[in-house]
């Protein structure tokens, strides 16, 4: 009985009301709007919405009536039973108006339950997706300087050999230290929705021509990528051009074509998961517009 009852205008000039609990929840609204106040405000009494003075309208129509069918039945019947006829007349009344506050109080109980229900379940939601979002730290140093890595594994120490008496010692061949090679190359990187190389990307996709043309027998596979924004279709696409016009480079620097493959992933593989798709300046969709040369083992 305490809710806060508001009638307004939306921005089409239709007239709608809304119901708001103590605690500041709404609990029920206009599902139309209504050209008329008055239409509207029916509206809002058939789904609950009553006044003091509404009441007392009613009481006083009701006493109205059951004077009128008081009246009528004493003129039809004479005056036996009208007491007993008007205190069943009021009885039928007052149950009448019980069972539509309890009908009233109970709904809004159930309204405000489900929005709490409701809103925990959002709170949950947000929280878990957050909650698996990857950061991306891109550096901005210069990563053609990683081109080639090398590691020496330590070698363990040679067991000593037991010698039996009288028996002269055989040297032991000197440890021959493994060298390991990693080959590494760089992604090459594109603007929005662009497949033109950019002029700060040349100096990275010469390097590793450069690291191709020190590996003869090394192939690789040339795989575009997007960012996540636009359709699956048109990322499909500008994957495979940016892969394309990479190779293409490469090709013309003297790479062999049977060394180089190209395939589009569209926006299947990202580097980093973009919260935002529609934000394009983000860390994240940066990193993904790129092309990522793959190594590819032949037997």
């Amino acid at each position: 009985m305490n809710d806060k009852w508001e009638f307004y205008k939306d921005n089409q000039e239709q007239w709608r009301w809304r119901r708001t609990s103590p605690n500041g929840n709404i609990v029920g609204a206009a599902t139309e709007g209504y050209v008329n106040k008055g239409d509207c405000e029916g509206n809002a009494r058939r789904n609950g919405w009553e006044t003091e003075e509404m009441i007392e309208q009613d009481l006083k129509a009701e006493n109205i009536l059951i004077k009128k069918k008081a009246n009528a039945l004493y003129e039809d019947r004479g005056s036996p039973g009208m007491v007993k006829l008007v205190a069943e007349l009021e009885a039928e009344r007052k149950t009448e108006k019980k069972w539509r506050e309890t009908h009233h109080a109970s709904l809004r109980n159930l309204l405000i339950l489900m929005t709490t229900f409701l809103g925990i379940i959002i709170v949950i939601l947000l929280l878990t997706f957050f909650k698996k979002n990857p950061t991306l730290e891109l550096s901005d140093q210069d990563l053609t300087t990683l081109k080639t890595m090398v590691s020496v594994p330590p070698v363990a120490p040679t067991p000593a050999v037991p010698v039996a008496p009288a028996v002269p010692v055989v040297p032991v061949a000197p440890v021959v230290k493994v060298i390991e090679k990693y080959i590494v190359f760089n992604d090459i990187y594109f603007d929005f929705n662009q497949a033109k190389l950019r002029t700060e990307t040349l100096k990275t996709l010469d390097a590793n021509a450069q690291t191709l043309k020190a590996n003869p027998a090394l192939h690789v596979r040339i795989a575009g990528c997007t960012s996540a924004s636009g359709t699956v279709e048109e990322n499909q696409i500008l994957s495979e051009n940016r892969a394309a016009v990479v190779r293409d480079y490469l090709l013309k620097h003297g790479i062999s074509a049977e060394r180089v493959t190209i395939v589009g992933y569209g926006r299947t593989r990202p580097a980093a998961f973009e919260v935002d798709p529609t934000d394009l300046g983000s860390k994240e969709a940066r990193a993904n517009m790129r092309v990522r040369f793959e190594t590819v083992v032949t037997s």
